[in-house]
């Protein structure tokens, strides 16, 4: 069981640095794709 609680570990922290990385990179706003191909990048 400790193979799949390691896996189950290593998604979950997959899952939390793409959320802090999309909160990064869009903000708190709502995606969509009006708002996205208005946004200027930097």
């Amino acid at each position: 069981m400790k193979l799949f609680e390691s896996i189950k570990n290593r998604w979950e922290k997959f899952l939390k640095n793409l959320a802090k990385e999309n909160q990064k990179s869009f903000g708190n706003e709502r995606l969509d794709c009006c708002s996205l191909n208005k946004r200027e990048y930097k």
